[in-house]
């Protein structure tokens, strides 16, 4: 009996699991249902980061934070994203269904960088790298690849945040 289901079973997972694989969408649209459409509006806020003044998204809801920057195939010189979490602590990000190189910037809750990685788009049928940060965080950064080279950014410099963005999650520990 077993034998007999675990055919039809297989088939059944074998079909959800294609349908269901990460592919670029075909249209740039946004729709409401599609939370992960290339399309999907962040608001935006403006951090001046090694004396350059840079244009970032605001990543804080669960979906947007899993989107993060995925089908991108490009990100203006001064852009990036900032991910915001309601709460300090270790961190790790990868590089799925990402097309640019990213620089990431893991800062604490006080705007002190703690690290600073350069993230690969990942090699075709490679696993994933993931890009973990053991010092608890409260943002992580992502922008262009060689920003920080470039600007000589280094891990213990200090970002200004905004009160827009410090106060845009509760603090889990005063409430």
């Amino acid at each position: 009996m077993r034998k007999k289901l675990l055919i039809p079973i297989s088939l059944v997972w074998v079909v959800t699991m294609i349908s269901s694989c990460d592919e670029k969408p075909k249209s740039n649209a946004a729709s409401p249902a599609d939370p992960f459409s290339s399309a999907v509006s962040l608001p935006v806020e403006r951090l001046t980061i090694g004396g350059e003044v840079f244009t970032v998204e605001l990543a804080f809801q669960q979906h947007t934070r899993l989107r993060g920057l995925m089908f991108r195939e490009s990100l203006p010189a001064n852009a990036g994203m900032l991910f915001l979490f309601d709460r300090e602590k270790p961190r790790s990000f990868y590089m799925k269904n990402c097309l640019i190189d990213l620089d990431i910037l893991f800062i604490k809750a006080d705007g002190e960088i703690a690290r600073i990685s350069t993230m690969k788009v990942p090699e075709p049928g490679k696993p994933l790298v993931y890009y973990p940060c053991e010092i608890p965080v409260k943002y992580v950064l992502e922008l262009p690849a060689g920003t920080a080279g470039r600007l000589g950014i280094k891990a213990g410099q200090k970002i200004v945040l905004t009160s827009r963005i410090t106060n845009a999650l509760p603090d889990p520990d005063n409430s």
